[in-house]
């Protein structure tokens, strides 16, 4: 998805690298293990504190990240109006949206959400 967003906004894919890596869910290993899987870096952008604490504890700069409306274009935001059928292709590039409703990624995500306790009235999204 971020391909298609950099791709539908013009950015020339020689500006980036999109470098997968794994989440070892363990916080002593996952600085050195991502730090083995991408090229040289000095600084960090994050928002998120423990990623933040991890890189600084292991002597990184770490930069905030500007927020842009983030009560509006917020993935949880982005997640809450999907779930509950309300309008939310607006808050994504077009591409984005497109591949999300081509893998049923809305559908999916309104499954998921549901409570698996037996059914009285309506099943109602857990969020």
């Amino acid at each position: 998805m971020m391909r298609l967003a950099l791709d539908e906004a013009k950015i020339d894919a020689s500006r980036y690298f999109l470098i997968p890596v794994r989440d070892l869910r363990i916080h002593d290993l996952w600085v050195p293990h991502l730090v083995s899987q991408t090229p040289r870096f000095e600084v960090v952008f994050s928002n998120e504190p423990i990623t933040s604490r991890l890189f600084k504890e292991a002597g990184f700069r770490v930069e905030p990240i500007p927020f842009y409306d983030r009560e509006k274009y917020s993935s949880t935001e982005i997640r809450e109006r999907v779930v509950h059928g309300k309008s939310w292709e607006e808050l994504v590039s077009h591409s984005v949206a497109t591949y999300i409703k081509n893998i049923f990624g809305d559908e999916r995500l309104r499954e998921l959400a549901m409570s698996d306790e037996p059914k009285h009235h309506e099943q109602q999204p857990r969020f």
